[in-house]
């Protein structure tokens, strides 16, 4: 399907119609009829009429001039008319065609391509700023022509592709949106994967720097695909669909550009919130704090859990459900568990040097045991500094074995036979881990704080808690309880079996850096209550 514009030029300089000649000849006839008509009507004598003879030949040729420049004015206008058409379907800068263009090719094909399987591909140059203000509007105007020529011969030869019109019998199939996007469009009912194909192929070859004025300029081309007529049957919607996935490929999922249904609950400012976060792991700005495990009978430190805190140079310090649950949604959780893995391997080895028992525990998602190279990750950073696997506690919760079942014991299989130990986390508040219970590779579960809080002044939360806790001890499980605060919950929980536990009775969160200082106090005390822990 092409559209093509024609020349200007002599098929648009059409001769005068035969209708406007005979508006002309009846219209002189007319004036030479007339003017006789009225010099007789004031005097009858043909010497007076004589010497109105030379009006009667310059009055129609009047009415010929003025006619003739109307009908100028009109083909005039006419040939003009496919200048203006063109200038309203191209963009005025790269000289591609715009929205309206592809708007009206699409009708055509929506209309007769129904059960046509098609892709959007829509392209945006990135860092194209800087070249902006490097090199003023103007000359990045021209890299800008010269980038969509670029894109348009990666994509000119595929006759999958739309082709919006024909320029010295080559298939231009770009448009260009405006700004620095641009859009094509494919048939891929034949060829399922194609818009990905054709998405790697135009960002790993069209990023070679630009030439101007000896100056190399370099930029990046991201793409976003969104199928018709899964994500949408009209072109703005489909824009928009592949809007968000061109955002989700460009911050969090190199790999895969494809709009996902999920993608409609993300918000651009869920979107720069994760960017940043990626930014705040690069330059340092997290820190680790941890909250002390303890042995509920002799009072002595068991393990410390690692909880991570941001320091968000807009919006303050950020506590983890500030924005653990986006990460997890938008794909930045596994960044966020290497880096705090490696920190808190690092803190351990230099922990051990001084207290050889000390254990860290450290949380891991849902979506990092889907991750292949976690366990080769882990066993290199326990290699790199010398610690033991099995000071390395890692606790999941239920919520990681409800997704991917069958992978994520697998996972936590392979990260047994290295030599870790493996906590359930927050058992209780799901419904699926009695079910997968037996088969799981744990040494002990988490009693979540929700049971845990008020555990002496309600009796429902003391039969869960002592049910939990009876279903781990026949499973040879240890059980680890969350958020004592008071004596006596610690006290109710010693008489129920539960011998570890953690929470603001022995210590509120500290830094990482504090752990030290703060067992050797505790170790001086003997007990919490002469024991206040760093903040």
């Amino acid at each position: 399907m092409t559209f093509t514009l024609q020349s200007r030029q002599s098929r648009y300089a059409k001769p005068i119609p035969d209708a406007e000649l005979s508006q002309m000849r009846y219209l002189s006839l007319l004036c030479l009829g007339a003017c006789p008509y009225f010099v007789w009507a004031a005097d009858d004598s043909f010497s007076a009429w004589l010497p109105w003879w030379p009006l009667l030949l310059v009055l129609p040729i009047v009415v010929l001039l003025w006619q003739n420049r109307r009908l100028q004015q009109q083909l005039a206008r006419s040939a003009e008319s496919p200048l203006r058409v063109h200038q309203l379907l191209h963009d005025e800068i790269t000289g591609f065609p715009n929205k309206e263009l592809l708007r009206q090719q699409l009708t055509t094909v929506f209309q007769q391509q129904a059960d046509k399987h098609c892709a959007l591909l829509l392209f945006k140059v990135t860092q194209f700023e800087a070249i902006n203000e490097a090199l003023g509007y103007r000359n990045s105007n021209l890299l800008l022509m010269q980038l969509a020529h670029r894109i348009n011969e990666q994509l000119h030869a595929q006759e999958a592709l739309l082709c919006l019109e024909l320029r010295e019998q080559k298939a231009i199939r770009l448009c260009h949106l405006g700004g620095v996007d641009f859009v094509a469009w494919a048939d891929i009912s034949r060829s399922p994967y194609l818009a990905e194909q054709l998405a790697r192929q135009v960002e790993q070859h069209v990023v070679q720097p630009l030439l101007l004025q000896s100056s190399a300029m370099s930029y990046q081309v991201c793409t976003g695909i969104a199928y018709f007529p899964e994500h949408g049957g009209q072109l703005n919607e489909l824009l928009e669909r592949a809007y968000l996935a061109l955002q989700h490929h460009r911050w969090h999922t190199p790999d895969n550009a494809v709009f996902d249904p999920g993608l409609l609950t993300y918000t651009d400012d869920k979107l720069r919130f994760m960017a940043e976060l990626r930014q705040g792991i690069e330059q340092q700005q997290l820190a680790l704090y941890v909250q002390p495990q303890m042995d509920l009978k002799q009072g002595t430190l068991e393990a410390a859990e690692v909880l991570v805190r941001w320091q968000h140079p807009r919006l303050g310090q950020l506590a983890p459900d500030d924005f653990l649950e986006t990460a997890e949604q938008l794909g930045v959780i596994y960044s966020l568990t290497q880096w705090v893995l490696q920190q808190s391997i690092q803190s351990l080895a230099e922990l051990q040097a001084e207290f050889p028992a000390m254990k860290l525990a450290v949380n891991l998602s849902s979506k990092d045991l889907l991750q292949d190279e976690l366990v080769d990750f882990i066993q290199a950073l326990l290699l790199q500094h010398q610690v033991r696997p099995a000071s390395l506690v890692l606790e999941l919760t239920e919520r990681a074995l409800t997704h991917e079942p069958v992978q994520a014991i697998t996972m936590l299989l392979r990260l047994q036979q290295l030599g870790v130990e493996l906590a359930l986390d927050d058992f209780g508040t799901g419904f699926s881990s009695l079910f997968h219970l037996r088969q799981l590779p744990i040494s002990h579960v988490k009693i979540d704080c929700s049971f845990i809080n008020d555990l002496h002044k309600s009796d429902t939360h003391i039969a869960i808690t002592g049910a939990i806790i009876d279903i781990a001890r026949n499973l040879g499980l240890g059980v680890v309880a969350e958020g004592i605060e008071e004596k006596q919950v610690e006290q109710k929980l010693l008489t129920m079996g539960c011998t570890r536990g953690q929470g603001f009775y022995y210590s509120r969160p500290f830094e990482l850096k504090g752990l030290a200082p703060w067992l050797k106090q505790w170790q001086k005390s003997s007990g919490p209550a002469g024991s206040p822990a760093p903040e």
